[in-house]
């Protein structure tokens, strides 16, 4: 298991969980780049506010008060970050050292976040911790693809 960095702060550098470059013809397949790549059109204005959200957060530190960075209840350690009451949500936990980790990403279009979301972010989260655990996590750069 790899990650890549997104942003790289004053008190915190926040990545994302990615697959290997081998199986994926040399890019790193990255659910939450992906996500954003994806939404960069549809949800503009939403994008724009994540986009500041994790780079004030890499800078402050997340803040749990404002409606943007949330615990979900009910895991072990996983939090969403939130463009908007109904928008885009990045699902994220920490690691050692203020570390954060993102899974991935998805579109709430309805009063609670999808409970198969939080199940996917969860064995991401598990996933991570037992790559760490056994020496096989990389933390990597992100890899350009042409064009």
């Amino acid at each position: 298991m790899k990650t890549l960095v997104i942003r790289m702060g004053i008190r915190h550098t926040i990545r994302a969980i990615a697959g290997n470059a081998d199986t994926a013809g040399g890019i790193d397949p990255c659910p939450t780049l992906e996500f954003f790549a994806e939404q960069r059109a549809a949800w503009k204005s939403e994008m724009i506010k994540l986009s500041a959200l994790l780079t004030d957060i890499a800078d402050n530190g997340p803040r749990y008060d404002d409606g943007k960075s949330k615990k979900l209840p009910g895991t072990d350690g996983l939090f969403e970050f939130r463009s908007s009451p109904c928008g885009l949500r990045v699902f994220w936990f920490w690691d050692d050292g203020g570390l954060i980790i993102c899974t991935h990403g998805c579109v709430k279009d309805s009063q609670k976040t999808p409970a198969s979301e939080i199940e996917r972010a969860q064995k991401k989260m598990r996933d991570y911790f037992e790559a760490k655990r056994t020496g096989a996590l990389q933390h990597g750069h992100q890899k350009r693809r042409n064009g």
